[in-house]
């Protein structure tokens, strides 16, 4: 079981890809204090990585095991980076027709639900509702889409869209039906204020101390 994240970097700025935070990012530490209360550190690289991804080192204290996460570079290239759960990044898709969330679970190799233990697994299903419900209510949703596929990425990540009846997809998936129309950086500050006023206990926007 993981314990708190006390996060100490700051190579991510909201407003920018995750491909263009990593390439900016000089690296930095996260500490983690556990239940006992040791606490341990996660180094995180500075890129740029053959492979792409911005690799998050995980060292647990306890057990002396290390883990890697890296984003695939096909999600930083299309999303914009919001923060993190305790399990999960979560990112923006660069695409102003739909308010279109991504969750994308901290853990190496994973490409399927199952093969996350129960505690992840149950961890995941409470954000990805936790997020479902605040987006919903924040920005007016007709229907919330919430799907796990993985046939273009196969690194287990979940979409949380915000529908409207009348989007430009409205009532087919939103998948393949337009270009993606980016973000204005007054835009991503609008919906990053929104985000602040109900994303607070366990969540920990990009960029802060």
């Amino acid at each position: 079981m993981f314990g708190v994240a006390l996060y100490s970097f700051d190579r991510h700025l909201m407003g920018r890809s995750a491909g263009e935070a990593r390439q900016a990012g000089a690296g930095g530490c996260v500490g983690l204090l556990w239940p006992g209360g040791e606490v341990s550190c996660a180094a995180v690289a500075a890129g740029p990585f053959p492979e792409g991804g911005a690799k998050l080192s995980m060292n647990d204290g306890r057990t002396g095991e290390v883990s890697m996460f890296a984003l695939d570079p096909r999600l930083e290239q299309d999303t914009l980076l919001v923060g993190d759960f305790p399990l999960s990044r979560l990112l923006l898709m660069n695409d102003a027709r739909y308010p279109w969330f991504i969750l994308v679970p901290r853990r190496e190799d994973v490409t399927e639900l199952f093969q996350l233990d129960v505690d992840d697994q149950h961890a995941l299903w409470r954000e990805a509702t936790l997020l479902a419900e605040v987006l919903k209510d924040t920005f007016r949703a007709d229907k919330m889409n919430v799907a796990n596929l993985g046939n273009v990425v196969s690194q287990l990540h979940m979409h949380v869209i915000v529908r409207r009846r009348g989007d430009d997809a409205w009532p087919g998936p939103v998948w393949g039906r337009h270009p993606a129309r980016p973000y204005s950086s007054e835009q991503v500050e609008a919906i990053r204020g929104k985000l602040r006023m109900v994303l607070t206990d366990g969540f920990r926007f990009a960029g802060e101390a």
